[in-house]
């Protein structure tokens, strides 16, 4: 009677056998046991899992050339010698009883596939094989190491790290704060923050526009950098892996190791608010923070002119989206890019006075006459029809504005072109008014009394400029798109160079030279941690620091305010120009107190 200790074969290792093909025999024969229940048999690995280290995928026919599997106490029906298994497959078939299987001698097609792996035009090919196989693993590992470097530079950098409720900055700019609240609410996850550039509707209407908003609410200290962010948000030295093998000559041993450089790509990036005991409570202070700080009831006068501009500038860009996407879905080119301002500016104009569903009904009256116009005259080119929907909204904003007796049928929200998250945020969380029905003088004359607060830098006198330093820091931190942080180092550099031309026995002057050259120093140290906006308020913060006397105009004050006073004199000046935008990837910050 056969038990199925009969079953269970004896593997030998064949003379002058490869020893890689012996162990993969060896694995390849490796039985288990069989089942209770069907008798068949189970082997101690998957065929899948034994590596063929390049010899093939055929692991039966890898095993024959090897190894011999024989079951003692049976022959081949053919030969009547030993019976040596073919594959598992054999086995199984002898489990069910099938007394035709025979032999590894008395299978001829086995017999040349095992004569085909000996070929040695078939051994330079796994040479070959192999040595791709080799460089292609310490590729792997160099990879796996870069990688690696990777996370430690970031976690370095940017650790990850909560703070107290009561932290939270007090002011910061309301375009910030709406995109941070935006960010906290249409985020798909909060732990950490999922980065925007995946999100599937946008935080503003304008791409470019939220990367810059979003390095704005870092600087603020609104949010931090989570360590746990792609490494392809970041801007490295070298570039990438595949260029520091290049600049290495594919010498793996001397791969330079990768290093943060100075930019980042912010919608790429995932952030995380830190102001609470977890990223999920912090969120949600924060959350609380933002709603009551653009509650427009606790604004003040230049802050709901700043909510305004920000509603402006939202229905604008949803507009000028509107107008892309119609073009898109028209089968018409893009705006052409020396034509752009013309779109933007009429986009921004009619915006001020007329809501967004009517301007969405503009916009669709411009791009069907452009389409109509194509199916009207098909040989013209279709950028001409781009230019005629340009030049046909163009015409109605103006109308719009000059008007504001006509009626226009406002649109409802497109289905497939969903409102941004900001402009959400702003309409209905903020203002709670219809984002398609209500206008800019309707939002405007809704808005409750204004706070009293600091005069609007931009017609303020020169005695109602802020003095004291608690009341500058409050000042420049609660409006940040009333100065711009660059011209601090251009002041500094100034005011040193006027005051070092004087003769050396003006000794007053001497003196504020020197104190504007330190300030300088310390403002291009903190740059690279802080930011330009951090470091500028941390310049400001410092000047008490500079006490010695000077007399300027017969009056005696130290250095260091007399500098601060200089600066907010320059800084606020109405004539300054426009700040410029954020460069992409946007400015590093690194680690500072307030920021990541």
């Amino acid at each position: 009677m056969t038990t199925t200790d009969d079953l269970f074969p004896q593997v030998t290792a064949l003379a002058d056998a490869d020893p890689e093909l012996v162990a993969i025999g060896e694995r390849y024969w490796a039985l288990a046991g069989f089942h209770a229940d069907t008798g068949t048999p189970v082997w101690c690995e998957r065929t899948a899992d034994i590596e063929t280290l390049g010899w093939g995928n055929r692991h039966y026919v890898l095993a024959a050339a090897a190894t011999r599997a024989v079951l003692e106490g049976r022959n081949c029906p053919q030969c009547d010698g030993p019976l040596s298994l073919v594959s598992r497959t054999s086995l199984q078939q002898i489990c069910l009883n099938d007394d035709t299987v025979v032999c590894v001698e008395c299978t001829p097609s086995l017999a040349e596939l095992v004569r085909q792996l000996s070929d040695p035009s078939r051994q330079k090919e796994r040479q070959a094989a192999r040595a791709k196989a080799r460089q292609q693993s310490a590729l792997q590992e160099a990879l796996t190491r870069w990688v690696r470097h990777c996370k430690e530079a970031l976690e370095e950098k940017y650790p990850f790290r909560l703070a107290a409720e009561a932290d939270i900055p007090a002011r910061a700019g309301v375009r910030q704060m709406l995109a941070t609240l935006a960010l906290l609410r249409y985020a798909p996850s909060a732990t950490p923050l999922t980065a925007v550039g995946t999100w599937t509707a946008p935080l503003h209407p304008d791409r470019p526009t939220a990367g810059r908003l979003l390095n704005e609410a870092l600087a603020a200290g609104l949010l931090r950098v989570h360590p746990s962010s792609p490494r392809t948000a970041f801007v490295w030295r070298p570039e990438s892996f595949d260029i520091a093998v290049q600049e290495a000559e594919g010498d793996l041993d001397n791969l330079a190791t990768p290093t943060l450089g100075d930019g980042y790509y912010p919608l790429n990036a995932l952030f995380y608010a830190p102001y609470g005991t977890s990223m999920g409570t912090a969120a949600e202070n924060l959350d609380t923070h933002l709603s009551a700080a653009l509650d427009p009831a606790a604004l003040t006068a230049a802050r709901q002119a700043d909510l305004l501009d920000a509603a402006i500038e939202l229905i604008a860009e949803e507009v000028l989206r509107y107008f892309t996407h119609r073009l898109d879905e028209l089968y018409l080119p893009e705006i052409p890019e020396n034509q752009y301002a013309r779109l933007k500016k009429a986009a921004y104009r009619v915006a001020e006075v007329r809501p967004l569903g009517e301007i969405y009904n503009l916009v669709w009256r411009s791009t069907r006459a452009a389409a109509e116009g194509a199916q009207k005259h098909p040989r013209a080119p279709r950028t001409n029809m781009t230019t005629h929907a340009l030049n046909q909204f163009e015409s109605h904003a103006q109308h719009a504005c000059e008007e504001p007796d006509w009626a226009i049928k406002p649109f409802s929200e497109i289905t497939a072109l969903g409102l941004a998250a900001m402009t959400r945020v702003l309409f209905y969380a903020v203002l709670d008014q219809p984002p398609f029905e209500a206008s800019i003088p309707d939002i405007a004359a809704a808005l409750p009394p204004a706070l009293p607060g600091p005069p609007d830098p931009a017609t303020a006198r020169p005695g109602e400029r802020p003095e004291a330093l608690d009341d500058i820091l409050a000042f420049l931190t609660g409006y940040p798109e009333a100065w711009q942080p660059e011209h601090v180092r251009e002041l500094l550099d100034e005011l040193r160079e006027r005051c070092a031309d004087e003769p050396d026995w003006h000794v007053d002057s001497q003196v504020l030279a020197r104190g504007a050259a330190r300030l300088r120093r310390l403002h291009d140290r903190l740059v690279p941690t802080l930011g330009a906006r951090q470091a500028a308020l941390a310049v400001f913060a410092v000047t008490p620091l500079l006490d010695r006397p000077v007399v300027t105009n017969g009056e005696s004050m130290p250095c260091g305010p007399w500098i601060a006073a200089h600066l907010v004199e320059e800084l606020l000046e109405p004539h300054s120009p426009e700040p410029a935008p954020a460069p992409d990837p946007a400015p590093d910050l690194g680690t500072g107190a307030e920021v990541p």
